[in-house]
């Protein structure tokens, strides 16, 4: 069993991006600083949050986070890679033209086979999948019997013209009503950029990509942190992986030198869209980085979480030869929350999807502000998850593997 290590962290380097959001940076910052309340009285510590800074093109924001307690303290520098203005570009298309297009997406995926592999994947995979076609169908079939009762209550019901338009008028007032509280059209969304991304057909998103590559290749030249922790959730965990490969790429002794990337991906979409035939360049890219020495990679699968693959190898599940990376981390996040606030949010797939990025209630080994600020590495608290929590003693004083203060400075040190 590994020992906690007597020197804590004392700076970190944490690069982060969320998956696909209608959300700038703007809003990342805000939901973190909401989000550190949460972890300041769960572990029992101190922290503070500057406000961001923003990059002349806006695409990078970064603050600073200090975090302690009693006998630790870590500098955080936080920077937040913002794609969040292509998803609300989507977002703010026609209804009519949103429809169509996720429709299109959706019956590619499942002529290309893609949908079906998903089910080789893991039996629980496609329900993501299916979700919208679920309620489409719901939507159709009510919009039919309500107006074919309607019809018949009236005596029109033999004017098949009038039916069929009263149907289509019906089934579009469902969809205005109901398509926003149900997710459809944003699932609908999810489903076409996926589309375009497989085919690369988006040369926003490309320049995105190759901006933030350049980026983690400056970031990592210049920190003197003793950790850089690459942070992608959802969908945010393959494009991270491609900012990963396109960086190696343009500095192939990145991560080298003492200064290794800590890859972390957490409800990771990659199964989603490099199952797709045409998504071999995607492939490529995950083997590369699966391969690349100078990467270590955990991957976070949550059971509940219907938008992550459960006990699945993505390397293994696309045919790329084994690396041992990534290591497989099953994460409860009943665990993770007050018993009232799990019941509340369970069924609601979007709230239990974006709990990877949120603060928990309870203190357990995945906690998304610890990973960003906590004084233990991220290879030592996916080492020996049981100890990650017990080495935090009530007061947030931080223990050494002999359950006492670690004591590699003086306590004055520490002190804010």
């Amino acid at each position: 069993m590994p020992c906690i290590p007597d020197t804590p962290v004392r700076k970190r380097c944490f690069v982060q991006m969320i998956g696909y959001e209608p959300i700038t940076a703007a809003y990342q910052h805000y939901r973190f600083v909401r989000e550190m309340a949460r972890f300041r009285k769960v572990w029992n510590v101190q922290s503070t949050v500057t406000p961001p800074q923003f990059s002349a093109d806006r695409t990078v924001a970064n603050w600073k986070v200090e975090s302690w307690g009693p006998n630790w303290r870590v500098a955080t520098d936080y920077y937040c890679f913002d794609w969040g203005d292509l998803v609300i570009a989507d977002a703010r298309q026609s209804e009519w033209k949103r429809f169509p297009l996720g429709l299109a997406s959706i019956v590619e995926f499942i002529l290309t086979g893609t949908a079906f592999r998903y089910f080789s994947v893991s039996p629980r995979y496609p329900a993501f999948f299916l979700y919208p076609l679920v309620v489409l169908g719901g939507m159709i079939w009510l919009s039919v019997v309500l107006t074919r009762f309607v019809m018949h209550r009236t005596g029109w019901s033999g004017h098949m013209l009038l039916v069929l338009l009263a149907a289509l008028g019906l089934f579009a007032l469902l969809w205005l009503v109901f398509g926003r509280m149900l997710a459809l059209d944003y699932a609908f969304d999810d489903w076409h950029f996926a589309r375009k991304f497989v085919h690369r057909r988006q040369p926003q998103l490309e320049q995105r990509l190759d901006r933030f590559a350049r980026e983690l290749v400056r970031l990592a030249r210049d920190t003197d942190a003793d950790e850089i922790v690459l942070h992608g959730q959802s969908f945010g965990a393959p494009l991270l992986l491609l900012v990963i490969d396109r960086a190696l790429r343009l500095d192939p002794q990145l991560g080298r030198g003492g200064k290794q990337l800590h890859l972390v991906s957490v409800g990771s979409s990659l199964l989603k869209v490099a199952l797709h035939p045409r998504a071999a360049w995607l492939r490529e890219a995950a083997g590369r980085v699966a391969n690349d020495p100078a990467v270590y990679w955990v991957d976070f699968q949550s059971l509940i979480d219907v938008l992550n693959a459960y006990k699945v190898d993505p390397i293994a599940a696309l045919g790329l030869p084994h690396t041992g990376k990534p290591i497989i981390k099953i994460i409860h996040i009943h665990n993770m929350l007050e018993e009232a606030t799990y019941r509340r949010v369970r069924l609601n797939f979007l709230r239990i999807h974006r709990q990877s990025v949120m603060g928990n209630e309870r203190r357990y080994f995945y906690d998304y502000q610890m990973l960003c600020c906590g004084p233990l590495p991220l290879a030592d608290r996916v080492a020996d998850s049981d100890r990650a929590v017990s080495v935090f003693a009530a007061d947030g004083t931080f223990l050494d593997h002999a359950g006492e203060a670690a004591s590699a400075a003086g306590a004055a040190e520490f002190r804010p």
